[in-house]
């Protein structure tokens, strides 16, 4: 049930005598108390997610970025740039540039979600889905941007199979996930962005609706470069949902097979999303979520929202132990899973506020 729901797990810790983790002593869980306790608390945490990714490969690889075109697109121009994520996985994304720019500027990956336009829906290509086209939106306001195509999407869709079909992935890494490569291409275009001369590489944010909210989410929570995010519609807590195998499915787009077993026991997932939030302080996360989403209605509205209510209690707990209260914020609405121009606003206004300012 959803009032059963707690997350006041996340500042518990491990407590014993010096020789506690000999085994040595009783120990006892506790509330931690200063920031040295949050930073054992948070590399566990991220040990935890790592293992929920599965066994990366070793594929690091030279970037060898090389601009394929740029076209005068009147406010900015449009530059298709090709660059390694893997030593024989070259893909190509579209880097906007603001035209009146002066130094240095801020820049933001555009993470689309789960459409087969990839990298398309984040420069605006389609008319139907304009809410959506953050590259765009943000280099009007001053940003660099980066669309990319997700694995299974766009140019990166596998010949013969619908979008998001992941089956040849694990063909290839059995032992990985496709969140994890999902994190891995990420942290590519993070690089990516670090080496051109238009970026201040001290401030990259991310920005993703649906499956892409979930990966700006993750990323940020591994990777340090990125310094504010936004994530709409992005995640729900696995201990609030209807069906966790949501994350960890059998067929089609296969995220994380390596949850299956908690799935499968009845048992809660070993990190959840309150964690993967607080993974991100001190630096700036918006956390958007609607409450008639995940297979929830608005007529369930008085038992979600105040979980959802609890559990951004329990992360900005965390943002003020670090000293960085504001820099989380979460916003609730029941307009369904959309980025409607009162999201975006809030978005838009949440970046410039924390990249920009």
């Amino acid at each position: 049930m959803a009032s059963e729901v707690s997350f006041d797990d996340l500042l518990n810790i491990r407590k014993g005598g010096e020789n506690l983790t000999l085994g040595s002593g009783p120990s006892r869980i506790e509330k931690i108390a200063t920031v040295e306790e949050w930073k054992i608390k948070a590399g566990a945490l991220r040990e935890v997610f790592l293992q929920t990714l599965g066994h990366a490969p070793a594929i690091s690889c030279p970037l060898s970025p090389e601009v394929i075109d740029e076209v005068d697109c009147g406010d900015h121009l449009r530059r298709r740039v090709a660059y390694s994520l893997e030593p024989d996985e070259k893909i190509s994304a579209y880097v906007l540039i603001p035209r009146d720019r002066q130094g240095r500027m801020p820049a933001v990956l555009s993470i689309h979600g789960t459409t087969p336009l990839g990298k398309e829906q984040g420069i605006g290509n389609d008319p139907a889905v304009q809410e959506c086209a953050h590259a765009l939106h943000l280099v009007r306001r001053g940003y660099v941007t980066l669309a990319y195509d997700l694995l299974s999407a766009g140019e990166r869709a596998y010949k013969g199979l619908r979008a998001f079909d992941t089956a040849p992935f694990y063909e290839r890494h059995p032992a990985w996930s496709v969140r994890g490569k999902d994190l891995w291409d990420a942290s590519r275009a993070v690089d990516l962005l670090q080496t051109l001369e238009e970026v201040d590489p001290e401030r990259i944010g991310s920005i993703g609706h649906s499956q892409g909210g979930g990966i700006t989410l993750h990323a940020m929570a591994l990777d340090p470069r990125i310094k504010a995010g936004v994530s709409n519609c992005g995640d729900w807590p696995s201990r609030l949902s209807m069906n966790p195998f949501n994350h960890c499915r059998t067929g089609w787009w296969v995220g994380r097979p390596f949850l299956r077993p908690y799935a499968h026991a009845g048992k809660p997932f070993p990190i959840d999303l309150h964690e993967y939030l607080a993974l991100i302080a001190p630096r700036a996360i918006l956390n958007i979520v609607a409450l008639n989403d995940w297979g929830y209605t608005v007529e369930e509205e008085p038992l979600t929202r105040p979980v959802l209510d609890h559990l951004a209690d329990a992360v900005s707990a965390v943002f003020s132990l670090l000293g960085a209260e504001g820099k989380f914020k979460q916003a609730l609405h029941t307009r369904g899973h959309s980025f409607l121009q009162e999201q975006q606003e809030m978005a838009y206004a949440f970046l410039d506020e924390n990249l920009k300012g």
